[in-house]
């Protein structure tokens, strides 16, 4: 008998536990000892819903081979950051970062798990999820809140390349749902806004990012429109073009010509990318085997609180972590690459593929922004587009006539 489906309390419980991120109570004027940090109580509210979600529908979590196959290279991957903390230098304050790396070892499980037990569902809240944030960190920061001294928009205390991310992530969520619905424009309207917004944070990373899977999937995108017919949603461009325009043009030029043309390409500031990556490059060198530890890289080179972390996760793995932690890392990488490509692309479903290019966005925005909690995305995404898969080599034989047949409700497809 087929358990039941996980309920959304849960998913979108984990959601909420996952994007508030590094959120303290502080940043409202609160100040509650042990609670401070936010993440203790949702954390907490998370894995007690979980156990009792998962004894209720008598499910046996993380049992299933592409669970197990893409899970533990990860859970390796942070088990060894955390060891590295042993020969991390005295001075590095190791508190933080070993919170985070525990932090998310709690995530991969708990999503790894709701992917097993119905991986579909999961994509699909969680998509409704990232809809939902997008809309509301636009307007936030849409309605004068939020935006830094030189114009950026943020939202509820993160930086703009966070909130960057939530955009982009909205926009993949309405073309998933544009898509699922069958071609329904009123999905993709949002898409503009919320590129406005991604503009308007400034991030070059992130928009850079976004190309990437915009290359990737836009001729999927266009290949649907063409079957679905074109002609309206390439009608209501120029009209919601003009809206954003009245609303936001002189903002946006303004970002445009002051941190694009005139910061980026006049005054080539890198926003001392260039001097991160030439210090973490000298630590990899410097301890090439196993680096220097967890927290290593501020506590060696000092460069201020700005720059605590090099922006970029595979130089600081390999700077913090060495030759083995960067082996590692492109193993848990190559596995969950290997998971995914087991199934047939004609047989992967579309939840699946928004996960994979909402982790392959992240994916590539670690690599000019972040610091190791930042990318907790990017793995949930990954394991969420394979952990639930089953390949032709996992699936069962078909039952016989004695097996019974399976209830329509218990195949629904999200």
């Amino acid at each position: 008998m087929r358990p039941p489906p996980p309920s959304p309390i849960i998913i979108v419980a984990c959601f909420v536990a996952t994007l508030s991120g590094h959120f303290t109570l502080t940043r409202i004027g609160v100040s509650v000892p042990v609670l401070n940090d936010v993440r203790v109580l949702f954390f907490s509210a998370v894995l007690m819903a979980f156990a009792l979600e998962i004894h209720h529908a008598g499910v046996h979590p993380l049992h299933t081979g592409p669970a197990r196959r893409t899970l533990q290279p990860v859970l390796i991957l942070f088990g060894y950051q955390i060891l590295s903390a042993a020969w991390a230098p005295r001075n590095a304050v190791i508190n933080d970062v070993v919170g985070d790396l525990v932090a998310m070892v709690v995530l991969v499980i708990v999503y790894t798990a709701l992917a097993e037990w119905d991986r579909d569902r999961v994509i699909v809240v969680t998509m409704y999820c990232q809809y939902a944030a997008a809309w509301l960190y636009f307007l936030y920061s849409a309605s004068g809140h939020g935006a830094t001294a030189a114009g950026r928009w943020t939202a509820f205390g993160g930086g703009p390349n966070v909130y960057v991310r939530v955009m982009v992530l909205g926009m993949v969520a309405a073309a998933y749902f544009y898509f699922r619905s069958g071609g329904k424009f009123g999905w993709l309207a949002a898409a503009p806004l919320f590129l406005v917004g991604a503009i308007a944070s400034g991030s070059r990373g992130g928009l850079v990012a976004f190309a990437g899977i915009l290359v990737m999937g836009g001729r999927s995108l266009v290949r649907f429109m063409r079957r679905h017919g074109a002609v309206k949603p390439l009608a209501a461009i120029p009209m919601v073009g003009v809206v954003v325009w009245l609303l936001f043009g002189d903002q946006i030029m303004f970002l445009i010509n002051n941190r694009f043309l005139a910061g980026t390409i006049q005054q080539r500031n890198t926003s001392d990318r260039d001097v991160l990556y030439e210090k973490g490059f000298g630590l990899f060198v410097e301890s090439p085997v196993f680096g220097v530890g967890v927290h290593g890289f501020y506590a060696i080179t000092n460069l201020g609180p700005g720059e605590k972390y090099v922006h970029n996760l595979p130089l600081a793995v390999a700077a913090e972590g060495g030759a083995v932690g960067l082996i590692i890392l492109l193993v848990a990488l190559w596995a969950l690459r290997h998971e995914y490509a087991r199934v047939p692309k004609k047989q992967r479903s579309l939840p699946s593929r928004a996960a994979g290019y909402s982790g392959i966005f992240i994916l590539i925005a670690s690599f000019f922004s972040g610091d190791y909690y930042d990318h907790r995305l990017m793995w949930i995404f990954f394991l969420l587009a394979t952990a639930g898969a089953v390949s032709p080599a996992d699936r069962p034989a078909p039952l016989g006539p004695a097996g019974g047949r399976p209830s329509r409700a218990a195949g629904r497809a999200w």
